[in-house]
């Protein structure tokens, strides 16, 4: 009998735990899809390119470096933030549905055996968007901009050219 008790009086000792355990999770799953929406990131493009129509294929294969010229026949300008980058997570994921981790193997595999050239690493957002402006053929990403204020929400995929302004 007293190995009964003292294994009730266990489970109800434990049960505050649990109880507070799942409330932890169930919390931290309704945060994380707001903390997902605030680091979104957005595709630019060279306003040459500003009509070309981008999908998630035509995306994957840009990045991977296998298409090398747009279909006006401009050569493909791929510019990206550092692999460490929180944006270049964020883009993989969301945009590629990969890691950085595969996207740097993918690249340096094709440097490594002659079959392709890595993208351009750029140091900051801001040169993201100086570099893919001034660059004929440029795609790149940066993290969408905050429109809690009130600012005009931007699509998924910015297709519109770049016009200097860091806000769209």
């Amino acid at each position: 009998m007293t190995t009964s008790r003292r294994h009730t009086n266990a489970t109800q000792s434990r049960w505050p735990l649990g109880r507070l355990a799942v409330l932890l999770v169930l919390l931290s799953s309704l945060c994380a899809p707001v903390r997902t929406l605030a680091g979104s990131v957005e595709i630019i493009v060279n306003p040459a390119q500003a009509t070309a129509p981008i999908d998630r294929t035509l995306l994957r294969a840009i990045f991977t470096m296998r298409l090398r010229q747009w279909p006006d026949g401009t050569p493909v300008h791929v510019f990206v933030l550092p692999d460490r980058d929180e944006a270049t997570a964020l883009f993989c994921r969301e945009q590629l549905g990969t890691y950085p981790y595969v996207m740097r193997s993918t690249w340096d595999r094709m440097v490594f055996t002659g079959t392709g050239l890595a993208p351009t690493v750029v140091d900051s957002e801001r040169e993201m968007r100086e570099r893919v402006r001034s660059t004929p053929g440029a795609i790149g990403y940066v993290r969408r901009a905050d429109t809690s204020d009130g600012r005009r929400t931007l699509p998924r995929l910015l297709l519109a050219a770049l016009r200097g302004d860091p806000h769209g």
